[in-house]
């Protein structure tokens, strides 16, 4: 019988070729593309260079402000990976800027906004360099990460105690979060969100505490008080304890709204009977859709109360107690009306923070928590964009208006 040769189909060879390939396709196709980087730079330098100078190299011109005066090295690190040997060319007379960098930035600004995430991330500054160690960002010791988190944490600081303007509407909100403080516990962090009467919104100040009371409230409001909210014409919040009583004592002339929302809903965990639940939120929820002012509003209640009363009366007393407090939007502009009647503004500022920190865990102390919600704002509004920042002169502009 002859013996079988599986040598030349081997899938063990197959595997071990295929492996090989990979590997060096890839490592071919960074190396190419870092050549191509460097190329397009170095290209975008000389072209600058010449702009500014006003003539080419060894050509003549009536247009010629200064003469080349040699030049320099210069590295660059950009997100393929380290470039070394940039030639920057000089000029006697003239102090050349470059478009593709700034005079003493040494990393793209996206190398730096992605080594703030391995920071926040990792929750320390070893774990940071490892995350950009293994993506080829060799250059950034410990150091470097803590140096470029304090920037963090005096733009944070700022942001916590600069003025603010009198907002006429605000938001009144919490989020629970978990933070690990000698061991995992539940936090609040209370959000006050303001909005002026052409819609246009700013979160205005957080709180961060073991639970939405009245003196966790207070102190938000307090702080909010010294920094400038003196007179706003409608707070807007769910019918929380807490809120309303910190409310009464920090801004007692103030006219409170309560979510109407949050009143329909608050039907549902009261029902006698479930098979009821669509019927009366609609016709609940129809009071604030369909009324045109505070009394056809009231009407509507008499009306919902008549016929809801026998069949679900602690649903129906729950839902009509401080309804007033409900109504208090149609004494507004009619074209605030859908923004202030609901806490959706905050809700929904509520749902992205919660989705940016959702890569979280959970966090390592109030600061790391304060640290990661201020990022959301940064990206937000375009400001965590980094400029002069370098790894070897040690200068950092983090934060840009």
């Amino acid at each position: 019988m002859n013996q079988l040769d599986f040598k030349g189909n081997s899938i063990t060879e197959w595997q071990k070729y295929k492996r090989f390939y990979r590997e060096n396709f890839w490592q071919h196709l960074e190396s190419r593309n870092m050549e191509l980087n460097k190329i397009a730079i170095q290209e975008l330098i000389y072209e600058d260079f010449n702009l500014q100078v006003g003539a080419e190299k060894y050509k003549r011109s009536n247009n010629r402000k200064s003469y080349r005066n040699g030049y320099r090295k210069r590295s660059f690190e950009i997100m393929n990976g380290y470039i070394t040997d940039l030639t920057i060319p000089r000029a006697r007379k003239l102090d050349i800027r470059f478009s593709i960098f700034d005079k003493w930035q040494r990393v793209q600004d996206k190398v730096l906004i992605a080594m703030t995430n391995a920071y926040l991330l990792g929750r320390s500054s070893a774990c940071a360099q490892v995350i950009a160690e293994s993506f080829g960002q060799t250059r950034y010791s410990r150091s470097f990460f803590q140096r470029l988190n304090k920037r963090f944490e005096k733009k944070l600081e700022e942001f916590k105690y600069q003025s603010i303007d009198n907002w006429d509407y605000v938001f009144i909100d919490g989020m629970f979060v978990k933070v690990f403080d000698t061991r995992l516990k539940k936090k609040v962090v209370i959000f006050a969100y303001g909005m002026n009467g052409k819609q246009q919104s700013q979160l205005l100040g957080w709180v961060v505490a073991d639970q939405e009371d009245e003196v966790s409230v207070r102190g938000l409001l307090i702080d909010l008080k010294r920094r400038g909210l003196k007179n706003p014409k409608l707070f807007i919040s769910d019918e929380s304890k807490g809120i309303a009583s910190a409310l009464k004592l920090e801004y007692p002339h103030t006219e409170k709204q309560l979510c109407t929302f949050h009143k329909v809903k608050n039907i549902e965990s009261n029902l006698k009977d479930r098979k009821n639940r669509k019927a009366i939120m609609r016709e609940a929820g129809d009071i604030y859709e369909l009324s045109k002012n505070k009394t056809e509003a009231v009407s509507r209640l008499k009306l919902f109360r008549k016929n809801w009363r026998d069949r679900e009366p602690e649903a129906v007393r729950l839902f009509c107690a401080n309804f007033e407090y409900t109504v208090r939007y149609f004494e507004y502009p009619e074209h605030m009306w859908k923004s202030i009647k609901t806490s959706n503004p905050i809700e929904q500022f509520i749902g992205k923070m919660r989705a940016w920190t959702s890569k979280f865990n959970y966090f390592h102390g109030k600061a790391n928590l304060e640290l990661a919600m201020f990022t959301y704002l940064c990206f937000k509004k375009g400001e965590l964009v980094p400029n002069e920042i370098s790894p070897q002169n040690k200068k950092y502009t983090l934060f840009v208006a």
